[in-house]
This record gives C-alpha cells, structure tokens and sequence, in this order.
C-alpha cells in the first residue's frame, strides 16, 4: 500500500512546480521583452531610414532640376549621407534609379528613386538565430508640374523679353527673365502684354512711357532660375544621313520620315509637307518653310544640331506659312517640340513667322539662342525656353497639358511621389 507524501514532502513539490512555472514564464517573458526591444530599435532605425531615403529623392530630384541627370546619384547619395546613411559604410547600400525601376513613374525621366538598406545587428533575437536584419527604406521624388510658360535664360541681356510695335501677348503661365539687365523686359509703343505673372531679375522700362501695358505688374529682383528643361536628355544625333539639302517646292507634296537630315531641310513654293512621328535630327543647315508652304506633323520632336563640316542653321518659319506642329505625349521628349542643341553658341536669330492658323502644341526650347515671335496661334500648349525672346506679332499661349500624363514638361518644386 503507498505511503502518502507528508505535508513537508507536498509543499516541497509544490514549490518546485511553481518554481518551474517562475523559470519558463521569466524565459518567456524575457523573450517577449527582447523581441519587444529589438522590433523597437529595428522600428527606430527604419524611421531614420525613411528620412534619409525622402530626402535623397528629393535632393535628387532637385539637382535634375538644376543641374540635369549628370551627377544625380552622387547628389543623391550625399543627400543620404548627410542624414546618417552612406553608402558603402557599416552595411549600407543606397541604390539611385532614374527613371524608377518600379511604381507609377518608370517612365519619367524627371523622377528619382532612392533604396536604403543596411543589415542591422540585434540583441535578443540572435538568442533565435536572427544574428542581424535587413531594414530598407523607398522614397521617390518627382518634379511638380511647373507654373511658367516662358523663360529668358541670358543673365545680361537688355530687353530679354520685348514686345514692340503695339503687339498684344497673352500668356496662360508666368513668365521669368533671368536678365540682371535694367532694361530686361521692355514693353513699348503701345503693346499690351499680359500674364499670370512676371519675375524679373533686374529691371523693366516704364510701359506707361509709350502707351503699353504689363499686367500684372512685374517682381523685379527675383533670384535667376536655371534651364528648366535642362533634365530633359538631348536625343542621340549620330548615324547615317536619311537625307542631304532636303528641298521640296512649286506646290509639291511629300511625307517625312524621323532620322538624320544633314545640312538642312528646306519647304517653300507653296509645299506640303507632313511628318511622320518620331525625332527628327537636323544636323546642320536648320529648318526653313517659306512662301506659303504648310508644314505639319503629331508626335513630332525636331532636334536641330551641327556637324563636322555642317553649320548649325536656324529654325525659320516665314512669309505667311501654316505650321500645325504637335509635340509627343509620351517618353523622354514628352512635350518637346523643338530642341535645340545645348552645346550651341550662336547668335543667329530663330524666326516663327506665322500666320493665325499656325499651331505649335509643345515646347520651343532655344536656350542659348534667340527666339523671334511675330505671330501665329498657340496650340493646346505652348512653352517657351529661349536665350531672349522678342514679341512683334500678337499671340495667345495656351497651357492645356490634359495630353501630357506628368503634366507641364517645366518642372517646379521637387515633391515626394511615393
């Protein structure tokens, strides 16, 4: 027959189940306090991470914006670094896309994606065997969509912007004049300029002088702005000659296809000539429509370039001819119409002398030379990039970018995307 257990035996067991119980609860509890510190450091360091992946895009996107794609991962990196993050040391990475790889913008060349990661050590979870942790952080910053129309980029120049001779020059966007010039926008003998608003570096004559109209009135003093369009990438203007001293006249017709036309494309004598979509390369000898000739085209970006042994040429458009250009919708060169080299020094004078039904729906981008507007109808949109501009013809610029799928291909303040 068993013995039963004494009173001392019984409290004896008693004790050594709740101190059983005290031992696996304390290890547990432990545990969960770890894990509980470690998601938490873990927690920390990936809020840091997210600061430092935010402001990485968004300087990146900033230095686009002002000094072009060039050195954007560099930009972006010290961005990082600045903020605890650099790349190569103690574990971290910082990965710089542009375009993005992944997300909604892959296709905007304007927009940039920063990756932080770092292996993190940890303290409790190693008892796991979780020794260290992968923490990342993404960011994507774009470029907003601009609010000019118009820009004069010649820092000296007097009368950058002009409008003479009693013209009236409607613009949907603002304009900005980077001249230092005391005369650097000059309205005279009755012309009536209006825009949704004017920033002037230096100076503006008096329009009340000679019977002309600013409205509204101009911010004089303003900081310069940089090329607005400088992010956009020139197109590749190497390969073969599609053509060589294209001429077309006496009412002919004819359809162009995007290549490489050396030494010039020149459509007068009543011609009509459509082009096909697509980048078409002047390389050398410019573009010149004359004598009632019409010259049309959707999709269309013309890159107007030089060679060895072929001159840079001008954009002229003359003598009462109808030019109904569209620029593309999508790409790299979304909403760029004209483009003129960047590498060109120059003081020829790019001419749009237009009749009324004349339609440019894009940007003329001329950003060391001179842009000449004396008439014609603005497409759905119209910017204007030019070294200086002069108005001596009324036109209406319109600023519908419902085509363009980031909006205004000028670019305003860099912005947190995703």
């Amino acid at each position: 027959m068993a013995t039963r257990p004494t009173l001392a035996e019984s409290m004896k067991r008693r004790n050594g189940f709740v101190l059983v119980n005290i031992a696996i609860s304390a290890t547990v509890l432990l545990a969960i306090v770890g894990l509980a510190i470690d998601t938490g450091y873990l927690q920390f360091v990936k809020t840091r991470m997210q600061a430092a992946a935010d402001a990485a895009a968004l300087g990146g996107a900033q230095e686009i914006k002002l000094n072009g794609a060039a050195n954007v991962v560099a930009a972006t990196r010290a961005d990082a670094a600045l903020n605890g993050f650099t790349n190569g040391v103690n574990t971290v990475t910082v990965t710089v896309n542009t375009p993005p790889a992944s997300g909604a913008y892959t296709s905007s060349s304007s927009a940039v994606e920063a990756i932080v990661s770092q292996n993190v050590g940890t303290l409790f979870m190693q008892l796991l065997g979780f020794a260290s942790v992968t923490v990342r952080a993404r960011a994507v910053a774009r470029q907003g969509p601009g609010t000019n129309a118009l820009y004069t980029l010649s820092p000296s120049a007097p009368s950058s912007f002009s409008a003479v001779g009693g013209v009236a020059v409607t613009l949907a966007g603002g304009v900005m004049i980077d001249s230092s010039s005391a005369t650097a926008l000059n309205v005279t003998n009755g012309s009536v300029v209006s825009a949704a608003s004017f920033s002037v570096v230096g100076k503006y004559t008096n329009p009340v002088l000679s019977g002309a109209s600013i409205t509204p009135t101009p911010v004089t003093g303003a900081s310069a702005a940089s090329d607005p369009l400088a992010y956009v990438p020139a197109p590749t203007a190497t390969g073969a000659c599609l053509q060589t001293n294209y001429s077309i006249g006496n009412g002919k017709s004819a359809t162009l296809n995007p290549g490489v036309y050396c030494n010039g494309i020149g459509i007068a004598g009543g011609a009509t000539v459509a082009m096909n979509p697509g980048t078409y390369v002047l390389r050398g000898g410019g573009l010149t429509v004359s004598n009632g000739a019409t010259l049309s085209g959707t999709g269309v970006t013309i890159y107007n370039t030089q060679g060895t042994g072929l001159a840079y040429g001008a954009v002229s458009l003359l003598g009462g001819v109808v030019v109904q250009l569209t620029a593309p919708t999508t790409g790299s060169l979304a909403g760029i119409l004209f483009f003129q080299d960047r590498g060109v020094a120059s003081a020829l004078v790019n001419t749009f002398s237009n009749g009324s039904t004349s339609k440019f729906t894009g940007s003329l981008y001329f950003p060391t030379t001179a842009l000449s507007y004396t008439g014609g109808a603005s497409g759905a949109y119209t910017i204007i990039v030019a070294n200086t501009v002069g108005f001596s013809g009324g036109v209406i610029v319109k600023s519908d970018y419902s085509s363009l799928p980031g909006g205004s291909p000028v670019r305003g303040n860099a912005m947190l995307s995703e």
